[in-house]
């Protein structure tokens, strides 16, 4: 009988404990492996939809802000172009009016010849006479004639001083004599030294403003002593209906070329303006299609659909932004008009600067998630690698040990993976609260590292948000202290039957430049203001708060109107750097006799309506604007109201407003406007005017304070 060959019970436990240990240890490892491929998958397929989620909503965010960029640049370079053009039209209507008011009161004026103009003077402002062919300076009507327009000599010189853009400022008369202060007395003179004769009759500023009886803006022209070229503006002066001149202005365009070339767009982004007939006058491209070199010809007949739509849509005084291709480049134009002369600027940008940003940030992101996703694996393959090594070295150890090593492993994964698990959407939040102090700690680190930067990010883009919030409260703030300053209360004087006071201001932005007052000097005099700052937004209301304070204080001294505005004129001018102004109309009434004491330094014409009458404007005597020139003395006038009589002024802003093709309410709109009201309490009446500016101008953009004051005149009664 043979004998069994037994196995030492030693070796049974340790194949026992080694198959146990071993099979513990594949199971382990397989759970591992199984949750450590499982984070992974997470971690990236959370780690795209957040990043995918941020790159979407920050590329939304971050195209309408360069659009909105790029629109505003555009809007801002063309309110900037245009007050030029706007403030060149202003100065040529100021010669204009002194002009008109030179020949209605011809008689009242002396004789103050102009001198011929004086080569020595060359380069320096200087006033001067010229004649046109064929005109006798000896005849006794030219003499005349230039004796009365030498009394311009002051305004012309003050203007063109004052305006830093004219080239020249000249009042030419159907007569053939011309009043001009310029900088260039020996271009005048030929090269025998002849005086040259300048018929400004042929002119196109010339003809233009006499064809079309009002103000008239030239196309570029060439400027007729030198080879710049300009733009003119002229307006017709009448006497009883005929024509005695036309008041002018040239303005070099330097100014505006500059303009455009300051515009820092990079090498991607150009700037040009095209004018009322489709051209293009200046322009930083220098070739193709919309180049100067390249391009004389209307752009709307160019064979490019959408290029003619651009052009139709600006030159119609529209602004907005288009995508389109430019000389085959896709790009972004904005464009915004310039209303005073009809013009347009383009501002051009290629669509991948437009988009840059984005791209950028969107690259940003895919770093970020690619850097994660790649640490994330290579960590999870350092950590396969090292239970690899614990796996060989485990071979030895209890089963006790083994177990207790698979805890401390598995555990922390199927935690983590449990985590990223729940992060999804707009849900970020991740906190870490174990310190395994392995690759799985580091792995939660990096997650939420990652998911910190993302937090971070999305706080950026509230901060930016409400930081924009902040700077709309703050001139939401300023609009209200502006309408505080001003009386708003209404009835104003509820307890006084012998007057009735109401006003508006409506401003053109958050905050105006026009303002009106209206006070009670003492028990019998009434205290009337209404005025317009240059300029709009913050600079303005802030010089409409010093003007309308210093008026005040006047007043209340007991001053006149005249020595009010004098008064106030010097002190703004004493430390005016910035070179702004306002126009006042000033009236103080005496409530017992109804005579009403005024002055106006250069404000717009007020209305008067008698109790037997209507509405007519009245052509009071205009003075220099306050804050142009120290030292001025302004001329004051009465009138005496009957009961029953009304006053209405107002700013510019009302017989200026246009309608979308480019028409001026005017004043003979607001005559009209005024009669079907005229036997209403002053309240009405404004209301009646406001209503038809808006019925005028309808969806048109207001571009100026629109600002009225109306007061009536009832007189004392036995029963006040």
């Amino acid at each position: 009988m043979k004998t069994k060959k037994i196995r030492p019970l030693r070796a049974k436990i340790a194949q026992a404990i080694i198959f146990i240990v071993t099979a513990s240890l594949l199971c382990v490892g397989a759970v591992f492996l199984i949750n450590s491929r499982r984070l992974s998958k997470t971690l990236m397929d959370s780690n795209r939809q957040m990043s995918g989620t941020s790159r979407n909503m920050s590329s939304e965010y971050m195209d309408g802000i360069a659009r909105e960029r790029l629109q505003e640049l555009a809007d801002d370079k063309a309110a900037l172009a245009d007050r030029t053009f706007y403030e060149f039209r202003q100065a040529v209507g100021t010669v204009a009016t002194a002009a008109e008011k030179l020949y209605a009161e011809s008689d009242s004026y002396p004789s103050r010849p102009a001198p011929l103009p004086d080569p020595a003077k060359d380069g320096e402002l200087s006033v001067q006479v010229l004649y046109a062919p064929g005109v006798d300076p000896d005849a006794p009507e030219i003499i005349r004639e230039v004796g009365l327009l030498g009394n311009l000599q002051e305004t012309l010189y003050s203007v063109n001083h004052n305006s830093e853009n004219l080239a020249s400022v000249y009042f030419a008369s159907e007569k053939g004599a011309m009043v001009q202060a310029d900088y260039i007395s020996a271009k005048k003179y030929d090269e025998d030294g002849m005086l040259m004769p300048l018929d400004a009759k042929t002119r196109p500023w010339y003809q233009g403003a006499a064809a079309a009886g009002k103000a008239f803006m030239t196309s570029v022209t060439q400027d007729a002593h030198t080879p710049r070229l300009g733009i003119m503006c002229g307006i017709p002066v009448y006497r009883d209906g005929e024509l005695m001149g036309v008041a002018g202005s040239g303005m070099y365009l330097d100014s505006i070329n500059s303009l455009i070339e300051s515009v820092d767009l990079g090498d991607k982004g150009n700037v040009c303006i095209v004018n009322q007939l489709g051209r293009i006058l200046f322009s930083t491209f220098h070739s193709g299609v919309l180049s100067v070199e390249e391009n004389d010809k209307d752009l709307r007949l160019s064979p490019d659909a959408a290029m003619i739509g651009l052009a139709i849509e600006a030159l119609r005084g529209e602004k907005g932004i288009k995508q389109l291709s430019i000389d085959g480049v896709p790009s972004y134009v904005a464009y915004s008009p310039m209303k005073t002369v009809g013009w347009s600027i383009f501002v051009v940008l290629s669509e991948d600067q437009v988009e840059a940003p984005t791209t950028a940030l969107q690259d940003g992101l895919g770093r970020i998630a690619a850097e994660s996703e790649a640490d994330a694996m290579e960590k999870a393959n350092r950590a396969t690698f090292l239970y690899l090594i614990v796996f060989a070295a485990a071979l030895a150890i209890a089963l006790a040990v083994s177990f207790l090593l698979s805890k401390r492993i598995v555990d922390p994964i199927q935690k983590l993976t449990d985590k990223v698990g729940h992060i999804k959407g707009d849900d970020l939040e991740f906190n870490w609260d174990l310190d395994t102090g392995d690759e799985t700690q580091l792995l939660a680190e990096s997650f939420e590292s990652l998911t910190g930067r993302i937090k971070t990010y999305v706080d950026d883009i509230q901060k930016i948000t409400a930081e924009k919030e902040r700077i709309g409260a703050e001139l939401e703030l300023a609009t209200r202290i502006q309408t505080s300053m001003l009386p708003n209360i209404f009835p104003a004087f509820p307890d006084r039957k012998d007057f009735d006071v109401y006003a508006s201001m409506d401003p053109a932005k958050e905050v105006g430049g026009d303002f009106y007052d209206f006070f009670l000097i003492d028990e019998d005099h009434l205290a009337m203001v209404i005025a317009d700052v240059s300029g709009k937004g913050i600079p303005a209301a802030l010089f409409m708060m010093v003007s309308m304070i210093l008026i005040r204080n006047e007043v209340i001294n007991g001053l006149s109107p005249a020595e009010v505005l004098e008064n106030v004129n010097n002190k703004i001018c004493s430390n005016n750097r910035e070179e702004m102004f306002v126009t006042v109309w000033l009236g103080i009434l005496d409530i017992k006799t109804g005579k009403l004491t005024a002055a106006n330094a250069g404000h717009e014409y007020p209305t008067l309506k008698k109790p037997d009458g209507s509405f007519e404007l009245i052509k009071d005597k205009h003075g220099f604007v306050v804050g142009g020139i120290s030292g001025i003395k302004y001329k004051e006038y009465e009138w005496d109201l009957e009961p029953g009589s009304k006053i209405f002024v107002y700013t510019d802003g009302v017989p200026e407003a246009t309608d979308s093709s480019n028409g001026l309410f005017g004043t003979g709109r607001l005559i009209d406007a005024l009669r079907p009201a005229e036997d209403s309490d002053p309240k009405s009446i404004i209301e009646a005017v406001d209503a038809a500016i808006r019925g005028f101008v309808k969806d048109a953009p207001q571009f100026d304070d629109i600002t009225m004051l109306c007061m009536e005149y009832r007189g004392q009664k036995e029963d006040l």
